[in-house]
């Protein structure tokens, strides 16, 4: 066996490729698809991209469905027809200024992610926290309701008619 490059001409006039040459047009093949699969990920066209509304629009749904979780009574106020009314001026203003609803949800895609796995530790939490301090409350001893004497204490006798200290000079007011 030689180790030489074979050069024969095939039936078309062209020198036969090597094996290494065949293996670099392939990866170079592979190269231009994964080129092409990527460009079309950073560089979506128009009429792919989603409505940029809707896009706008999950941020609000998805802040109201983590609220609900603490305030129930926040589900009526988060409905999918205001965030899609919210969404669409959003996505006015973020054309205005030249934002994408993908790249800033990407941006903060890990700190939603820890919110979200936040929220179902801390809301029981914060609830048992709120029923133990109640209980503490409900459970712990009334003080006694303060005399109307016992905010004056002279320590001179009181006189039955007048309410007034015993010898004193102190006059009964009218």
């Amino acid at each position: 066996m030689s180790d030489q490059i074979p050069t024969n001409e095939n039936q078309g006039g062209q020198p036969e490729l090597s094996a290494l040459d065949r293996i670099a047009l392939e990866a170079a093949q592979v190269e231009q698809v994964q080129d092409a699969q990527e460009q079309a990920i950073l560089n979506p066209e128009q009429a792919n991209r989603p409505d940029p509304a809707t896009a706008w629009a999950q941020i609000p749904a998805m802040f109201g469905g983590l609220l609900g979780m603490a305030l129930p009574e926040l589900g009526a106020v988060y409905t999918e027809q205001k965030c899609m009314a919210w969404g669409g001026a959003m996505a006015q203003v973020a054309e205005k200024y030249g934002w994408d609803a993908g790249e800033t949800m990407a941006k903060y895609a890990p700190e939603i992610a820890l919110v979200v796995a936040t929220l179902p530790l801390a809301v029981p939490t914060f609830q048992a926290i709120k029923a133990a301090r109640k209980k503490a409350e409900e459970n712990a001893p009334k003080p006694p309701p303060v005399q109307k004497q016992d905010l004056v204490d002279t320590g001179m006798p009181i006189d039955a008619k007048t309410g007034l200290p015993i010898g004193g000079n102190f006059v009964k007011p009218d």
